[in-house]
């Protein structure tokens, strides 16, 4: 975040808020040659996100359209995420508590084949242990051959392709606790269709996109929890970003676990 002045987040703050300001020159011209204001007094894009970085969680989720869940007197040790994360897989949930983790890996293995053919070594082994978001970076000319292999991938190729990538220690290290019944179900609820919109946003900045995913991507028959677990932190800037991103293309609920510990 940009070291601002109090007065600058006052206004930022207040903008959000739809609350009325008054402006002083200097502040304003500050504000204008950082992008964060429209000559008009409004928010710009970039302005909106610092505004919403500037506020407390309850106004970051108000922003973001997504709904607090608290859990009170929450006794857990260890980390919080995986707490929730067992915590939910005892409500019948499935999934994994590594961030964007397991779509990440479910795109790898709808499109193995097109990145190993792909791929500049000539390397399958390369293909499966390479991170995504570096694949499509490196493939972004390519990246329709890439969307149309997920289009077109069926559940019994992602989970073929899954166990192969999954060999990878560097794979389990990276994104621990997947299961078969984790993907499988994850997949049936995503879909290829939906799987290769998300595909392509990721593409849009592949680096950009790889952070900020909630810590807990869940799935239950056909429903499915992207949760976001929080204790006394608020939402980072890649949080905003990505998640004000991906929002409108992920299928189910975002939200955020509030955790108050026993």
């Amino acid at each position: 975040m940009e070291t601002l002045s109090t007065q600058m987040r006052a206004y930022l703050r207040s903008a959000l808020a739809d609350d009325s300001f008054m402006l002083a020159g200097n502040t304003f011209r500050a504000l204008k040659r950082r992008g964060f204001i429209k000559p008009s007094g409004g928010l710009t894009e970039d302005g909106w996100r610092q505004a919403v970085l500037l506020s407390k969680l309850p106004a970051q989720c108000e922003q973001l359209e997504i709904p607090i869940r608290t859990l009170n007197d929450f006794k857990y040790e260890g980390a919080s995420e995986r707490a929730v994360w067992l915590h939910l897989k005892e409500e019948g949930y499935e999934g994994s508590y590594c961030e964007g983790g397991a779509v990440l890996i479910i795109i790898r293995a709808a499109a193995l084949d097109a990145l190993a053919r792909l791929n500049t070594f000539g390397s399958r082994e390369d293909a499966c242990s390479r991170y995504t978001e570096a694949q499509l970076k490196i493939h972004e000319a390519r990246i329709s051959e890439i969307m149309a292999a997920i289009e077109q991938a069926s559940l019994d190729s992602v989970l073929k392709n899954f166990h192969e990538i999954y060999c990878s220690q560097m794979v389990r290290e990276a994104y621990p606790d997947l299961t078969e019944r984790c993907i499988e179900t994850l997949f049936n609820a995503i879909g290829p269709m939906r799987l290769k919109k998300i595909a392509e946003a990721i593409a849009e900045n592949p680096y950009q996109y790889r952070a900020g995913w909630p810590d807990l991507t869940m799935a239950k028959g056909d429903k499915i929890l992207w949760a976001e677990v929080k204790t006394t932190d608020k939402l980072h800037t890649s949080q905003i970003i990505t998640i004000g991103r991906m929002k409108p293309l992920l299928p189910g609920e975002v939200c955020v676990f509030h955790v108050r510990s026993a």
